[in-house]
């Protein structure tokens, strides 16, 4: 019998994780740069940090002219003085008195951003996935180690009540063991066009320590999608895929995975160098958990179903979304709903929900940063690289096509030497890469 009281509410509790942080006066707040101004960096990193009130944004930085004014602008709409603008991240670390900087750069940037960051003594806000290699991960793992700094990466959904309900769920044995875990996104994606680089575009630094490509945009938009281009950015399971395999990892406190094997391919969008569809089979110590994504508008029988995580146990098979769950008893009989499964940002308490989980997770970085400690991080580095690597062997498997057997002591690979020619990627020439053997 499932206790439908076993947990009162499953909506996200917006302010449940609210630290109750004085308002501080502009010289008490912490001096805050942010590095890649783009959709994500200006509207939700830059716009959230401001919202918590512990943050001076004393400098932004990007390649893009026109997304740097942007963000410029919005910092001054908000009542807050305008910050210094820089195209150089190594001129803007160099700024006095700068303290901390986020960092919401493509992929392949964010190691040589995040090491030089350390060794500058600042404290680091980061974008998901950590690193584009593993060997990047293990430099930014060493760098972060040798400085001590305060690191909080950005996994929104860690600070939602969803993983703790079920966490809670399990651990009390009401689903029986968990036998199988399938995770699953499955939804449309943009068709890339190659258009002319913008003269407010700086692509050459954009491009960086990746090789020089195609400046690709949505059809209806002169701003570059990335995503979709494999040597920025590893595709849909890295990208978005990557926040409910770090969930998984939480609810049942798995490590790195033992063995990792991949299918997939592209069916419709050959305007992407990712696969279009992925099929994704993790073994962690004997549990098997498979990821599945489909990016051509495939939908379920029942589309409420078609972005989350199954946990299957002996006893009942929980489905976890982004604001809530739903547990199905074994035998049948009917489903118990903890919130709605599906999470709608137009639906305003939802909206203001997702708001204030971001504030909440700049609210843990700025405490972080006053402590100098990383006691109190949700999203520390050392998991993130974790959640980072496993994703990221499951594109090595897809693309060396074999099962892979993963050493959890060195990061390598027992069973294939394709495949370890991966681990680190050779940089654009004059960047190098930071990994030390």
């Amino acid at each position: 019998m499932i206790r439908r009281d076993f947990i009162k509410s499953g909506t996200i509790a917006a302010g449940s994780l609210m630290t109750p942080f004085p308002l501080w006066a502009e010289d008490k707040k912490i001096k805050l740069a942010i590095l890649g101004t783009g959709w994500w960096g200006t509207d939700y990193l830059l716009g959230h940090a401001i919202i918590s009130k512990q943050f001076d944004i004393v400098a932004l930085c990007d390649v893009n002219q026109v997304a740097l004014e942007n963000a410029a602008d919005k910092v001054v709409e908000s009542g807050n003085k305008r910050p210094q603008l820089f195209s150089s991240y190594q001129q803007m670390y160099d700024l006095p008195g700068l303290q901390a900087v986020a960092i919401a750069t493509p992929t392949h940037w964010h190691a040589l951003h995040f090491i030089d960051a350390c060794k500058k003594g600042l404290h680091v806000f980061l974008e998901k996935p950590i690193s584009y290699d593993i060997r990047e991960g293990q430099a930014m793992m060493d760098a972060h180690q040798k400085t001590g700094n305060v690191v909080q990466v950005d996994f929104p959904r860690m600070f939602a009540d969803i993983n703790s309900q079920v966490k809670e769920f399990i651990d009390s044995g009401e689903a029986g063991k968990i036998l199988q875990v399938q995770a699953n996104i499955n939804n449309p994606e943009a068709i890339l066009t190659e258009k002319e680089i913008p003269t407010t575009m700086d692509f050459e630094t954009f491009c960086g320590p990746a090789p020089r490509k195609k400046y690709l945009c949505n059809h209806n938009e002169q701003k570059p999608n990335w995503r979709g281009q494999h040597d920025f950015s590893r595709g849909i399971m890295a990208d978005w895929g990557i926040h409910y395999i770090h969930n998984i990892r939480d609810v049942l406190d798995l490590d790195l995975p033992d063995r990792v094997g991949a299918v997939g391919g592209t069916v419709k969008n050959f305007s992407s160098d990712n696969p279009d569809y992925l099929d994704v089979r993790f073994d962690f110590n004997g549990l098997p958990v498979f990821w599945s994504h489909k990016s051509w508008g495939f939908t379920s029988p029942n589309p409420d179903y078609n972005i989350g995580i199954y946990y299957y146990g002996e006893k009942a098979t929980i489905f976890a979304g982004d604001s809530g769950w739903e547990v199905f008893p074994a035998g049948g009989g009917d489903s118990v709903k903890y919130g709605s499964v599906v999470f709608n940002p137009v639906v305003p308490a939802e909206g203001d929900s997702y708001s204030q989980i971001m504030v909440n997770m700049f609210l843990e970085f700025a405490d972080g940063v006053r402590k100098k400690s990383n006691e109190g991080i949700t999203n520390t580095l050392e998991e993130a690289q974790i959640t980072t690597s496993t994703v990221i062997y499951a594109d090595m498997a897809f693309r060396v096509k074999s099962e892979l057997s993963i050493d959890r002591s060195t990061m390598g690979i027992d069973n294939n030497k394709e495949a370890m020619s991966l681990l680190k990627r050779a940089y654009r020439s004059p960047y190098r890469h930071p990994y030390v053997s």
